[in-house]
């Protein structure tokens, strides 16, 4: 019965999870549809994912410490009800302001999700089978991103604004009914008392968790490795490759199911890596990191617009980003007691969203910049595109050199 029970849990979760991965990167797939109906700039357009970035980000410590203290079914069913007024807001928005207000709550819901899903992996399965568990629920979660470029896509195209957001809305309000259905923190002969567990205690092991070398290891592996697939697929990616690297709309959506997919086959190496051969966690943070920058250099050097081959092998190298930065996630929990992985892996999380927001933010004031400086009449240019998006090799570069600089402290202590 407990079997069944982790199961029904595990569905729930990984739902919940889709659900906030297509509220998250449905506006990746309407930024073009958004600069039409708000008639906006390439600046104002990218804070329509900052903002909900920002808020995604700045929650993820708080969250972590409720999550030690209240358990994560309560938090999962708080973020879908969030996510789910902020779509609905979304939809019915006629300026872009109030889309604002709809996409902070999206990412405060979505800020709920991930974590107390990896914490729920952790507490219904043995040891040994997290890091495959974790790999493979991610991975089905994230095919919330080919439910945004494919389905809601469709629907954007052919019935509205309006309706398209309504029903991703939707989605996410059925995710509270599975969540309050199935979700339990944890097994029976496991379950634990948490009212000794303060928030004043919890604050205290995050300050403890962030002291250790091996946690702010596994927050630069997250910053490093996690922020350019999220930078393509939840906001840049459709209009750099329409009007930067003049490819169509279908091209651009088949590139987003290709990143999501990929992201799936290689999370389940990943986790078999992880679980079986743990000490070469190290040596494919590097090898996946340098590979992205070398990427990116390349784009930034290339005179012209990129041939569809050369673009098909951007996305595979940044599609590798995704399942690799979960090994962030496990690098924490071996360095990590169970009662306090909350606050560690929200710290841990705000890694890659923190060099997401700052590489979107950063693209957007030089898409403008860009606009401005050449009198073109659209920020959306190859040129425009070929400085904005080189703003992630400084990123990558930063998180890289962070890296490695933990990781010799690390192991100093630790054998990683």
């Amino acid at each position: 019965m407990s079997k069944l029970h982790g199961n029904a849990v595990m569905a729930a979760a990984t739902f919940a999870y889709f659900a906030s991965v297509m509220q998250r990167s449905s506006m990746g797939v309407g930024s073009l549809s958004a600069v039409e109906k708000f008639h906006t700039s390439a600046t104002a357009l990218s804070a329509l994912a900052v903002f909900q970035l920002v808020v995604y980000a700045v929650m993820q410590i708080p969250v972590g410490v409720l999550l030690d203290r209240f358990g994560a079914r309560i938090l999962i069913i708080i973020g879908a009800i969030s996510m789910t007024l902020g779509q609905f807001i979304v939809a019915l928005a006629q300026t872009i302001e109030v889309a604002y207000l709809g996409r902070m709550l999206v990412g405060l819901g979505d800020a709920f999700t991930f974590i107390s899903m990896v914490r729920l992996i952790v507490a219904w399965n043995e040891p040994k089978q997290v890091p495959k568990q974790q790999q493979l629920l991610t991975s089905l979660g994230q095919l919330g991103q080919i439910a945004s470029a494919v389905p809601f896509a469709i629907l954007l195209a052919n019935t509205g604004w309006q309706n398209a957001f309504e029903i991703a809305a939707s989605i996410a309000l059925l995710s509270v009914v599975f969540s309050v259905l199935f979700i339990k923190n944890e097994p029976e002969h496991e379950k634990h008392s948490r009212h000794e567990m303060t928030i004043r205690i919890a604050t205290k092991q995050l300050v403890e968790n962030i002291r250790f070398a091996g946690v702010r290891m596994s927050f630069w592996t997250h910053f490093t490795l996690q922020s350019s697939g999220s930078v393509f697929a939840l906001l840049w990616g459709v209009p750099y490759l329409v009007s930067g690297q003049g490819q169509s709309r279908e091209f651009a959506s088949s590139m987003l199911i290709f990143q999501t997919a990929l992201g799936l086959v290689l999370g389940f190496f990943l986790g078999w890596l992880a679980s079986n051969y743990p000490r070469m966690r190290v040596r494919v943070v590097v090898i996946v990191a340098s590979a992205i920058i070398f990427a990116w250099v390349v784009m930034a050097l290339l005179p012209g617009r990129a041939p569809s081959w050369l673009l098909v092998t951007l996305v595979f190298v940044i599609a590798a980003g995704g399942p690799a930065s979960m090994l962030a996630l496990d690098f924490s929990r071996t360095f990590t007691p169970k009662e306090r992985l909350g606050s560690a892996n929200g710290f841990v999380n705000v890694g890659g969203f923190l060099a997401t927001f700052v590489t979107m933010a950063v693209a957007g004031t030089i898409l403008d910049f860009v606009q401005q400086s050449t009198g073109s009449s659209s920020p959306y240019t190859l040129e425009g595109f070929r400085w904005a998006m080189s703003a992630q090799i400084a990123v990558l570069g930063l998180g890289l050199a962070m890296f490695l600089l933990e990781l010799r402290k690390t192991r100093q202590t630790v054998d990683v």
